[in-house]
């Protein structure tokens, strides 16, 4: 058995309530509720029916276009011509629909949920209070705002990460871009619950050393074990994480002057303590650099906050992202997903 280690898509848990086998399928593959325990309480009696048809014992004609390119990103089908042989007649369509989805993040002809209806109702009603509305997908875009994928930094927020940038000479695009692929700007699962945009996890020590109180969080997915982190506030959570991030700190994130040098630094090749993520930055770098892409494409480019709060920016990496095969060329150097026999 194969599995891809890495994230492509991380995605706000959202009820299962009232929707049929075919919905629930496309947004678990979408990564919507989580994994092992957490997706069996999210799914409750719908559980078995949709994990009979991702593991294979419904054919794939069986199901849409957006669910085969889910899988194609995840890895199911393979690259070339085993991707090929593995789709059939679908095999245009689908490639079609990864390219949308990797370099837009959404399709225009996407169709409407019951949770988009209600973040259009509730765009329209009277302001929550700051604490409330930050980070979260329900407030409506407003001038200086940033969107992806359904969710929204407020400018308040935005703000708060370009002050904490410049503190500690760190690229306000690598920030933003990973504070999204790990907790989608708040509103993940984990994000919701437990204030953690960032995924860091629980060490079991309430007192961080960067003055902030944390408890323990939920529960990590079951194949990597343990709990996030519980912060009190968004706040709380931006003071922890930057401080992880500052010079002499466990990364080497600060003073990097290029996206690709700061996602290097999480990792121990780039002279980090720890590993920022087990999948290693091989494949990690996929991931954030393809993200990176897509926010760019719905924002324009997030160069403009590197210019405007870190001095002497390096040039820009040339980042190309390539459908086949799911490969990310960053100044000339290949990436590509991996895979390991479990």
């Amino acid at each position: 058995m194969y599995c891809y280690v890495y994230r492509l898509v991380n995605q706000p848990t959202t009820s299962p309530s009232g929707k049929n086998i075919d919905t629930l399928v496309k947004e678990t593959l979408a990564g919507k509720y989580g994994n092992g325990e957490a997706r069996k309480a999210a799914l409750g009696n719908q559980y078995e029916a949709v994990m009979a048809v991702i593991n294979g014992k419904a054919t794939t004609s069986q199901k849409t276009v957006d669910q085969l390119a889910q899988e194609v990103i995840a890895g199911k089908h393979g690259n070339g011509e085993a991707r090929k042989k593995s789709l059939g007649s679908q095999y245009d369509a689908v490639q079609k629909r990864v390219t949308e989805i990797l370099k837009n993040g959404t399709s225009s002809n996407a169709p409407k949920t019951a949770s988009n209806n209600k973040e259009v109702k509730q765009s329209t009603q009277s302001k929550t209070s700051q604490s409330e509305s930050i980070g979260q997908a329900t407030a409506a875009k407003e001038n200086g705002d940033l969107s992806f994928n359904g969710a929204i930094l407020k400018k308040v927020v935005l703000d708060k990460i370009l002050v904490n940038c410049k503190k500690h000479d760190i690229l306000p695009s690598y920030a933003i871009t990973v504070l999204h692929f790990e907790g989608l700007w708040g509103t993940s699962a984990v994000g919701k619950a437990d204030n953690n945009w960032g995924g860091t996890t629980w060490t079991g020590k309430g007192e961080r050393p960067s003055g902030v109180t944390v408890t323990q969080g939920t529960a990590r997915p079951a194949n990597e074990g343990g709990h996030y982190m519980h912060y009190s506030s968004v706040d709380d959570f931006l003071t922890d994480w930057f401080y992880l991030l500052r010079k002499d700190g466990s990364y080497k994130v600060a003073g990097a002057k290029t996206f690709s040098d700061s996602i290097k630094g999480m990792f121990k090749v780039g002279g980090a303590t720890y590993d920022y993520a087990a999948s290693g930055f091989d494949s990690y770098i996929v991931g954030v650099s393809s993200r990176l892409k897509a926010i760019e494409a719905e924002n324009g480019s997030l160069d403009k906050f590197d210019k405007q709060t870190v001095t002497d920016v390096g040039q820009s990496d040339k980042i190309e992202v390539t459908i086949e095969g799911v490969e990310i060329a960053i100044n000339g150097v290949a990436y590509t997903l991996t895979k390991k026999t479990i």
